[in-house]
């Protein structure tokens, strides 16, 4: 057996394999022997029939299976010898095959993906820092507040008043339309922000056990409900319990009552270092998300066109998966939106092309710069993501175990670490300082 193997330039490799006469007729003999046991031969029992016989009654229908045979053996021969090995058994093309002859066949196969690295000192980012207000530690104080209100229940003939918390039996229609049979029950919090403008000036006043009839019609704007911007609503309401809501005054006993505090300042101090590690991590995690975009658009990647294909498919399976869509195809979802599926295919392929890209190049800089995780730090790893999820370390290892993700946590762990020498290593310009506000902005992507 002789071979050539040529390595392309977009990851794959064209081999080329010839064999001698010989090598043919002992995978003529191989196949022979796999199909004694299952051919009938008058006055022999199946798999008793001498193998010249064999041979005389199946001649060279056993083409293909020896084919099979011959190549299979040729790979497991040729593996350690290949320089580019292939990720996957090559589909070879039999040029020829003769008993006389030899034999010849070609594949082109995948080869592992390519990734040459820039330097990443070179790669420049700005961090964010967050800069916490006492406005910020106001607001959280007010949550802490609202959390603790007290709810008294107000006597019948009392009136409702701009801050009260409403039990309302509701039901509602557009105009021109009937009103539904059943009504709806709820609460409903004066004051609340979520709220419509102008639509509790139709409740207060009213008393308990008091029906309304009235309409209102929304803004034209209204993001908490876009099915009823801009259209005006019949609205039949009765109120069926009213209470007074109070809350506690921001002082040294509310502190005490929300987590033992000593004092207010040791709860506005501990708010604060919480708002700044929140944002801090979140911020850092943003600003890593920048470096491996920019060491992407600087890193040179060769991979094969199958990869890109199989992550594709995977990509729209977990979307249609996450959406409740389970059955749809990828051709049924493109005509539910209208386009071509070409057009749809290709935004999920860029997608799954930098999901890619972003795990070759995790590994690529951990070999690179020989970064790996000891048993001390897996352990660890266990630990954190274990506190993370609520539960307990063994129980976390047990179900990996189960479900057979153990390669998938010890990637997370060990990308965990590489994040951490990616930050380390890019160069970082002077740090942005930034309000809660923007910081909101910058992680939900609105800027």
């Amino acid at each position: 057996m002789e071979f050539t193997a040529k390595k392309n330039n977009n990851a794959s490799c064209d081999l080329t394999i010839t064999f001698n006469a010989a090598e043919v007729e002992v995978a003529y003999k191989k196949a022979y022997e796999r199909a004694k046991e299952k051919v009938k031969i008058p006055g022999f029992r199946p798999g008793k029939a001498p193998l010249e016989m064999v041979e005389k009654v199946l001649g060279d229908s056993v083409i293909d299976d020896a084919a099979n045979v011959m190549l299979n053996q040729a790979m497991a021969d040729l593996f350690d010898k290949l320089e580019h090995k292939p990720i996957r058994i090559p589909q070879f093309q039999v040029e020829t095959f003769d008993r006389k002859t030899g034999a010849k066949a070609k594949a082109t196969y995948d080869t592992k993906p390519e990734v040459i690295l820039p330097k990443l000192k070179k790669i420049k980012i700005q961090p964010k820092e967050i800069k916490i207000t006492d406005a910020d530690i106001l607001k959280e104080l007010e949550g802490m507040q609202k959390n603790l209100a007290r709810n008294t229940l107000k006597e019948e003939g009392e009136k409702i008043e701009a801050t009260d918390l409403l039990e309302i039996n509701y039901k509602f229609k557009e105009e021109g339309k009937d009103f539904p049979e059943a009504y709806q029950t709820g609460k409903f919090q004066m004051g609340a922000t979520q709220n419509p403008p102008g639509f509790e000036d139709n409740l207060l006043g009213m008393k308990m056990n008091e029906e309304k009839e009235f309409n209102f019609r929304y803004p034209d704007s209204f993001p908490q409900a876009p099915e009823s911007a801009g259209k005006t609503l019949v609205y039949i309401v009765k109120v069926t319990a009213i209470y007074k809501v109070t809350f506690p005054e921001i002082n040294d006993d509310f502190a005490s009552e929300v987590d033992g505090s000593a004092n207010l300042q040791e709860l506005k101090d501990k708010t604060k270092k919480q708002l700044e590690e929140i944002f801090g991590s979140a911020l850092k995690k943003k600003g890593i998300d920048e470096a491996y975009t920019d060491i992407i658009k600087e890193s040179k990647f060769i991979i094969p066109e199958s990869l890109i294909k199989e992550e594709t498919d995977g990509v729209f399976h977990n979307f249609i998966h996450e959406f409740g869509l389970p059955h749809t195809t990828l051709p049924e979802y493109a005509k539910r939106l209208g386009k071509e599926e070409a057009e749809v295919r290709e935004s999920f392929g860029k997608a799954a092309e930098k999901r890619i890209q972003t795990y070759l190049l995790k590994h690529r800089i951990g070999e690179e710069y020989k970064i790996t995780i000891s048993d001390e730090e897996w352990e660890q790893g266990y630990e954190k993501e274990a506190a993370t999820q609520g539960i307990p370390t063994e129980s976390l290892k047990k179900e990996v175990q189960k479900q057979k993700a153990e390669t998938f946590y010890r990637d997370k762990f060990l990308f965990d670490k590489i994040d951490e020498f990616v930050y380390g290593e890019v160069d970082k310009k002077s740090p942005k300082s930034v309000s809660t506000e923007e910081a909101e902005k910058l992680l939900s992507g609105k800027e």
